[in-house]
């Protein structure tokens, strides 16, 4: 590896990429944002067609919420692995060739050592 430490805005650039958060918070906002006003529509649209005022408003926006938060999460997770993976293949691209080699006579010279670590 370098010897130069690099400063920490820049491993969490490379760690959580611009691109996959902001990708993320689209996609939460749109599910969100889609959930939440099709809920209420839907209430509105049901509570006027069967007279019921707050029924179906409260009942849709309380069936809402817990499937926002695990759309939330699932997404969360998703974006989490995308960027464990971009984070992973920087960490490969900075290894240089020489180390690699390095590494694999180190292995080959004395396998013990390695399994103990």
């Amino acid at each position: 590896m370098n010897s130069r430490k690099e400063s920490p805005l820049v491993v969490l650039s490379r760690a959580l990429p611009p691109g996959v958060v902001a990708a993320m918070v689209a996609q939460v906002a749109a599910i969100v944002g889609g959930l939440m006003i099709g809920a209420l529509a839907l209430g509105f649209f049901l509570d006027g067609a069967f007279g019921t005022k707050p029924l179906f408003i409260l009942a849709l926006a309380f069936v809402s919420l817990p499937l926002s938060v695990w759309l939330t999460y699932h997404l969360a997770m998703r974006a989490s692995a995308r960027a464990s993976r971009e984070y992973q293949a920087y960490l490969d691209s900075k290894r240089s060739p020489l180390q690699d080699h390095q590494q694999d006579e180190d292995a080959r010279a004395d396998p013990l050592a390695h399994a103990e670590h």
